[in-house]
């Protein structure tokens, strides 16, 4: 497949539509669901955009079975755990076959092979959308990093190869910023998390390092404690994207404007928590397009440097 452009040259105009079709659904979902990240894809060139829908659809569908899906009892959370490990197949064989007749596996099997993404990247993923059905609540900070290399750093690994690199090394700042904007959207969405997923994504020895239990978040009780213990978190998530947009560097050149997008609009979502006073319970944090123009146009404009070389 001539993966510049979507379309083998060789099939026939109906293979195209379906192919220009396929690649639309996933164009779509990444619309609906990633609108910041969306909007960091438009950096990218045609081709990447298209690799970049596909890849994101391909995580997105899980997600969305685990997180819309009821699971209050034992039952409804066997068929949750079906329906991915039905997914899981469904890949493999899409994987094996370069084609599938699901449209999102289909471009996203292709994406792989065209740019050589480690296919374990998309067995961790699954592995931590199961893992969202057992696991509700993380002992310290190094449980948690567990559960997010799977749910968030191996994006990371998957849109280093799509971009590409030649130094191992990128790599490590790949993962960093999938920590990053995973713990960017735990602070974000910790009343939502809780609410309508009776997730606590917290480290619970951190809460208690700041005297706060889970019945602070059950209760939406905000204290100074609290506001102190979203702090904390906020300057660690500050410098994992410090730490990952030294690797923007190391990846080609034309991707690096749509990760430095990226890392920049998912971090203005932590100045937006500290302009609430790190008040999750004050509502949903997040930027409007204008803000979303001015923050990327300014970090362009003051990182052209990275892109030298």
């Amino acid at each position: 497949m001539a993966f510049p452009r979507p379309f083998n040259p060789s099939s026939s105009a109906a293979q195209d539509k379906e192919l220009r079709a396929a690649f639309e659904r996933a164009q779509a979902l990444h619309r609906l669901h990633g609108k910041s990240y969306y909007f960091a894809t438009q950096l990218f060139p045609r081709p990447l955009r298209q690799a970049t829908y596909a890849i994101y659809a391909f995580v997105r569908v899980p997600d969305e079975i685990v997180d819309n899906s009821p699971q209050s009892t034992p039952q409804e959370r066997q068929l949750i755990s079906l329906k991915l490990n039905q997914w899981r197949k469904d890949w493999q064989r899409a994987y094996q076959e370069k084609k599938s007749a699901d449209p999102v596996l289909h471009v996203a099997a292709l994406t792989y092979h065209a740019y050589k993404v480690p296919p374990q990247t998309a067995e961790d993923f699954i592995d931590a959308m199961i893992q969202d059905l057992q696991q509700s609540r993380y002992r310290d900070f190094e449980d948690l990093k567990g559960y997010m290399w799977g749910s968030a750093c191996v994006v990371g690994v998957m849109m280093s190869h799509i971009i590409g690199f030649k130094d191992e090394r990128t790599l490590e700042p790949a993962a960093k910023l999938g920590y990053a904007m995973q713990l960017t959207n735990f602070l974000r969405d910790i009343d939502e998390d809780f609410q309508l997923r009776n997730r606590i994504y917290m480290p619970q020895d951190e809460l208690s390092q700041f005297g706060l239990s889970d019945e602070d978040i059950v209760q939406r009780h905000f204290s100074p404690n609290f506001r102190a213990f979203m702090r904390f978190q906020g300057q660690r998530t500050h410098r994992l994207y410090e730490e990952a947009n030294e690797g923007i560097p190391l990846l080609d050149k034309q991707g690096r404007g749509a990760v430095l997008a990226a890392s920049t609009l998912y971090r203005a979502i932590l100045d937006k928590l500290e302009a609430q006073n790190w008040n999750p319970f004050a509502g949903r944090a997040k930027t409007s397009l204008p803000e979303k123009m001015w923050r990327v146009g300014r970090a362009l404009g003051t990182s052209r440097m990275v892109w030298r070389g």
